[in-house]
């Protein structure tokens, strides 16, 4: 069965539409839920990088670290995008900072350094979570 050039048109447009619609949405700006669910890995990868650079596993802490950075540069994304207020950004830079400081670190063989860097960011969540975490 042939369908009309007409049909056919139609089909394409609705193609279209339906790729700029997807495009769109993958394009999108984080919501709160994709935050939360951030935090939350951050919560877990903070205990974990510390435990691993107590136990002496640089590559797993390295790991841990450069997710933690990456998360906090989603995090500092999301806050910017979001509008949200100056200090919430520079927290998220801040953890980025202390975050990026770990793989360092420990590539220097300073692990009291890697370790001071890891227990900052752990303990700097606090100080955001009171602010701006987005379920109480």
């Amino acid at each position: 069965m042939r369908s009309s050039p007409r049909a056919q048109a139609t089909l394409a447009g609705v193609a279209i539409a339906a790729l700029a619609a997807v495009a769109v949405t993958a394009a999108r700006a984080a919501s709160v839920f994709d935050f939360d669910v951030w935090m939350r890995a951050i919560d877990k990868r903070s205990v974990d990088v510390q435990k691993n650079i107590a136990a002496g596993k640089t590559a797993d802490a390295t790991a841990d670290a450069q997710e933690l950075a990456r998360l906090y540069g989603l995090m500092t994304d999301y806050f910017v995008a979001d509008g949200h207020s100056p200090d919430a950004v520079e927290m998220s830079r801040a953890g980025k900072a202390q975050a990026d400081a770990i793989a360092p670190a420990l590539a220097a063989h300073d692990v009291e350094a890697a370790a001071s860097s890891a227990l900052a960011l752990a303990r700097s969540c606090n100080d955001c979570h009171d602010a701006h975490k987005p379920f109480q």
